[in-house]
């Protein structure tokens, strides 16, 4: 793309305005910078700073005014780290929960390792391991719906991949046999619902991370299996230009007939804003990692359709489930340094540095769906849940690395 992106990349068109008034060149060069050379026009009052009418399009359309820098997504992981681990007992649990349900751990580990707080991802770990880690290598309880009907291998993959990364492999490893029993033996799908001896529906979010899963732990025909099912899920689509259905049933067959109520997670219609964005964002993530571990074509092409598809969506990268597109478009950024994937990349992370609290944890709710903590306005003397430490435990993971990644590039 061309310099007017690298003006344009996270600032403000009135910002802009604001400074040519001013005469100010200094404060133009330091806010749009970079080494950048403004087209400048002396008039008898002021000068004015000429941007051609693409670039001024170019501003109205992104939504990452306020980052200054990449920098800024690292600094807010880092005051959500903070919180959690302000939040955080002696022996791993959370202060304010009792006998919490895995819903509020399973992100943690990851979180922690991430931002190179490792006692406190030991300390957490060894909790699960003590309160939640089942015999079969489940992790019970569980009280959310999404984690027992909608998508149940969703908490179990991330607690397979923060453990692996943390070096517990006294939890990653019983955690990730009983994942590998949730694969399909047919299409390589994850289930949605606790397999116990029949065949489940299947998801793409449950497979999407339990695909990172794999490829953190080395399974790599799991991996592999796994891109076949979310080739064929993409070949099935009857509109793919308009909607994306997104599970496969029992018997195979593509997800198309649901009740109404099931709308929010079994589709996802190009013209409605606000939806499940992370069931393609995982897939379109999970198949960028797999084609760096393998260095194959056909990956790369996988992760284009799901990122094509999501990038034709109303507002697909303002959702507070949009950060898993964000980190596969930092990655892409820090691969092929194609600005438009850094622009997104930086407008997830400015969504979710927005919801930042200031105590430090992040709050989120889908609109219409009641999923998530409680409004930024209720914080004063709110009663904490498991929602709190979900959400600021991927923030944390997702700031971070789509933090790390842009750094890695714009560094050099």
């Amino acid at each position: 793309m061309g310099r007017k992106e690298s003006v344009l990349d996270s600032y403000r068109k009135d910002k802009l305005t604001a400074l040519s008034e001013t005469r100010d060149l200094t404060a133009l060069t330091r806010t749009f910078g970079r080494g950048t050379d403004f087209p400048m026009s002396y008039s008898s009052n002021s000068y004015m700073l000429i941007l051609p009418m693409a670039c001024e399009q170019e501003i109205g359309m992104t939504t990452v005014e306020h980052l200054k820098s990449e920098k800024q997504c690292l600094e807010t992981a880092r005051r959500g780290v903070e919180w959690l681990l302000g939040q955080q007992t002696p022996d791993g649990g959370w202060k304010a929960l009792d006998k919490a349900p895995i819903d509020a751990y399973y992100k943690a580990a990851w979180a922690f390792n991430i931002t190179g707080e490792t006692a406190a991802a030991e300390k957490v770990l060894t909790y699960v391991k003590q309160n939640l880690l089942q015999s079969d290598g489940d992790l019970l309880p569980r009280n959310d719906a999404w984690y027992i009907t909608v998508h149940y291998q969703y908490a179990n993959a991330w607690v397979v991949t923060g453990a692996q990364k943390q070096g517990r492999y006294d939890v990653s490893v019983p955690a990730l046999k009983f994942l590998l029993t949730q694969q399909d033996p047919s299409h390589g799908g994850f289930y949605s619902l606790r397999k116990s001896g029949e065949k489940k529906r299947s998801d793409t979010m449950s497979s999407g991370i339990s695909g990172i899963a794999c490829l953190t732990t080395g399974q790599m025909d799991a991996a592999r299996r796994l891109a076949d099912y979310f080739q064929k899920i993409a070949d099935l689509q009857p509109e793919p230009k308009s909607r994306f259905y997104l599970t496969i049933d029992a018997n195979g067959r593509l997800g198309t007939e649901f009740p109404s109520d099931e709308a929010f997670w079994r589709v996802i219609d190009t013209k409605q804003k606000d939806q499940c964005w992370y069931a393609v964002g995982l897939p379109f993530t999970f198949a960028i990692l797999l084609h760096q571990a393998t260095g194959e074509k056909r990956y790369a092409d996988l992760a284009k359709w799901y990122f094509d598809f999501q990038s034709r969506c109303a507002n697909p990268w303002d959702g507070g489930s949009s950060g898993k597109a964000g980190w596969g478009c930092s990655m892409l950024y820090r691969t092929t340094g194609e600005e438009r994937y850094r622009d997104i990349a930086l407008q997830v992370a400015k969504n979710q540095i927005n919801s930042q609290l200031p105590d430090g944890s992040f709050q989120w709710k889908v609109p219409g769906q009641g999923y998530g903590a409680a409004a930024p306005s209720a914080q004063q003397g709110r009663k904490l849940t498991n929602d709190d430490f979900d959400i600021t435990s991927e923030f944390v993971v997702w700031l971070s690395l789509i933090g790390s990644n842009l750094l890695a590039r714009d560094k050099g």
